[in-house]
């Protein structure tokens, strides 16, 4: 390794991320060289002791170009320029003379990422981690399991996205975006910014300009390297942690049952209408599930009522039969429904919101998760973005909500245990 020129940021970034943390984050604005530090780290932690490394990205194409095609060749040619290496052009994985290996990965490729995550890592990194789902990292992160006598780490960089984004949640917040609970151990994840003004010896001075002309939205992400404050694309803008989250009790009356068909994850709320407003009792959130184990589930939790599901359930069938039939088969009543164009199923959730007439217990947390967080992408609901396990239990109260209280003139009061 060579002496090569650090700037004063780069250095306080080597340190951060040989430090006691095993996740850590470096973000800020475009050409700070966080990715350059990152992958120096990374080259110098395998030297150490034989062992293997993953890059990830959300395409192929984009870590190819971007890491194998010209940050890792630059770090190699300026800190290790007397290091011999092999570098694979078919599997894409750099080798080092002690047999350490450097992979990269695009998680838009099942069969290489199977390939590559049937494997162990001592260090994985999320490049451009803006771009992935929590989802697709919570599985990545199961293969950092390789036995050695390295720490095992997590590096991750970015361009800071949205608050709503998972990683200003777990990083920032220190908050399971999933849970909305506080991360087990926070002193395990750190993070620090770097912005293209601490990069100036490496840059050339008409692109801070020219970052300086963008409009401010762009200019606070690329050059200030700000986590962006806008709703813009909220679908759920009403909602108000403050406002609409408080301690409900379950009354005599009719439950109403919300529910989304769906396999990963099968969703559902539990809702009573009590003083002309929507109260959120219960959630039940099932993964890798089916009508029936969501039936089962609700009749041992004792709520047992009318369901206002997904109108494609009369359609769907498990086992032969229709999820409507398998439901009645339970005991459950459900009314004729159907759905909604979506953005009226969404304005209507607002509109409730607004006038405080939705009410949700606080043990409600996927909901509550999906109300600050889902948002829309090309006129629909995004389902491919940071999370993609959002959206589901949303949808599951929208359905509720239109069926007991859609927008349109009131045809009779709404009293507890009644639909209007």
């Amino acid at each position: 390794m060579s002496i090569f020129s650090k700037t004063i940021i780069q250095v306080k970034a080597i340190i951060l991320l040989a430090s006691k943390a095993k996740h850590i984050m470096l973000y800020g604005g475009s050409r700070s060289g966080k990715t350059f530090i990152i992958v120096f780290a990374i080259i110098v932690r395998a030297c150490k002791v034989k062992s293997r490394h993953v890059m990830l990205r959300g395409t192929f194409n984009s870590i190819k170009t971007s890491i194998w095609l010209d940050t890792m060749p630059k770090v190699l040619s300026i800190a290790f320029p007397k290091l011999i290496y092999h570098l694979n052009k078919t599997d894409y994985y750099l080798i080092l003379p002690n047999g350490s290996e450097i992979w990269i990965c695009g998680l838009d490729d099942d069969k290489r990422v199977e390939k590559i995550l049937g494997k162990e890592f001592s260090t994985i990194f999320f490049n451009e981690c803006s771009q992935l789902a929590y989802s697709s990292v919570q599985i990545a992160l199961t293969r950092l399991a390789e036995k050695n006598s390295l720490k095992k780490k997590v590096y991750y960089d970015e361009n800071p996205p949205s608050k709503k984004h998972w990683s200003y949640w777990v990083f920032i917040k220190k908050l399971c975006p999933i849970e909305i609970e506080p991360i087990e151990d926070p002193e395990n994840y750190a993070s620090m910014v770097m912005n293209p003004k601490d990069n100036m010896e490496n840059i050339d001075e008409d692109y801070l300009k020219m970052l300086a002309k963008m409009p401010k939205k762009e200019r606070d992400r690329f050059m200030n390297g700000l986590f962006g404050d806008d709703d813009d694309g909220a679908a759920y803008y009403s909602f108000d942690r403050e406002v609409h989250v408080a301690e409900t009790k379950r009354l005599p009356g009719t439950l109403f049952i919300g529910m989304d068909f769906n396999v990963m994850p099968m969703t559902a709320v539990v809702c009573q209408v009590i003083n002309n407003a929507i109260h959120v009792h219960d959630e039940v959130y099932l993964e890798n599930s089916d009508t029936y184990k969501m039936s089962d589930s609700l009749i041992k939790s004792r709520y047992v009522g009318t369901v206002i599901p997904d109108s494609t359930g009369k359609n769907r069938s498990t086992s032969g039969k229709s999820d409507f039939d398998i439901l009645k088969g339970y005991g459950f009543k459900i009314p004729h429904v159907f759905n909604p164009a979506q953005t009226d199923r969404v304005n209507n959730v607002n509109r409730l919101l607004t006038e405080n007439r939705l009410i949700i217990n606080p043990k409600c947390k996927k909901l509550i998760a999906d109300l600050e967080q889902v948002s829309w992408k090309d006129n629909k609901l995004d389902q491919k973005g940071a999370n993609k396990m959002l959206t589901h239990i949303s949808d599951a109260l929208g359905y509720a909500c239109w069926h007991l209280d859609k927008i349109g003139p009131k045809v009779k009061p709404i009293e507890i245990g009644r639909m209007r």
